[in-house]
Order: C-alpha cells, then structure tokens, then sequence
C-alpha cells in the first residue's frame, strides 16, 4: 500500500538527495585560491581565473538514488524487489560518500595546509539519505514478515 511508513522514508530520501543534488559539499580558501565542491563540479578560483573540474560521475549516482527511491515507491506489491532496490540504493549511498572523499582529498590536495576548509550541508545530506533507506528497509522487512505470517495462519 502506498500509505505505508516505508513509502515516507523512500520519500525522503527522494528529497534528500535531490536538495543534495543542488547544494555545495565542500569549500576551501586561502588568500589566493578558493575550491567548492558541488555535485557536479570542482570549481577552482585562483588570481589566474577559474577552472572546473568535473565530478559529474556523483551527480549521476545521486540522479540514480532517486530514481531507484521513486521506482522503490512504485513497486508496493512487490517487497522481496523493494527490498533489493533498498540493497542497491545503500550500495549507491555509500559509493556517494567514498567519491565526496575522494574528491575533497583531492582538492585538499590542490590547496594549501593552511586553508579554512569547512563541509557544507551537501556532505551531510547523504547520510542521513543512508539513514532514511535504512529505516525504509526496516519496515519493509518488518511489513514482509507480518504478512508472511498471516499466510502461514490461513
């Protein structure tokens, strides 16, 4: 059914990571240079001009998130599938937070020590998306198991 807890949390999740997908991750500044990280770009300004580089590979993972969320959603009736398009979206999670670290190593290495680096709201966002699938998963199970043992007393 639709007006399930389950389909609330895929919701969420949905949402969450599309505010992901347009907010900032990660800056960084000094005097000269300057680095945000965005889903799809690292920007880099220096007194030279400014470079992108893409990273557009995390903008598509996230793409890929909702879309499983949403199709998640959809396919109520059928819990052993929504069970596993959950086991794919926390795979795709996870792949999300390690590429954010990848990068943000990266540009850490592009500026110097002593810059003032500070994590926007766009790196934490995916976690509580893991959050949200994980309780998602909860309730389908907890749902799957309710059911299969009605069927057991008919």
């Amino acid at each position: 059914m639709i007006q399930r807890i389950q389909t609330l949390f895929l919701g969420l999740l949905a949402l969450v990571m599309t505010l992901n997908l347009f907010s900032t991750v990660w800056r960084a500044e000094t005097a000269d240079k300057s680095l945000l990280l965005t889903p799809f770009f690292l920007f880099e300004k220096t007194m030279d001009g400014e470079y992108h580089h893409q990273v557009i590979y995390i903008a598509l993972l996230i793409i890929l998130i909702i879309g499983l969320s949403i199709f998640s959603i959809s396919r109520f009736k059928n819990r052993s599938l929504q069970l596993k398009l959950g086991l794919a979206n926390s795979v795709l999670l996870v792949l999300v937070v390690v590429a954010y670290y990848v990068v943000i190593g990266k540009g850490k290495t592009m500026i110097a020590q002593d810059a003032a680096a500070h994590f926007d709201p766009g790196f934490y966002l995916p976690l509580i998306a893991i959050v949200f699938n994980f309780l998602a998963n909860f309730f389908i199970k907890k749902d799957d198991k309710l059911v299969k043992s009605v069927d057991r007393l008919r």
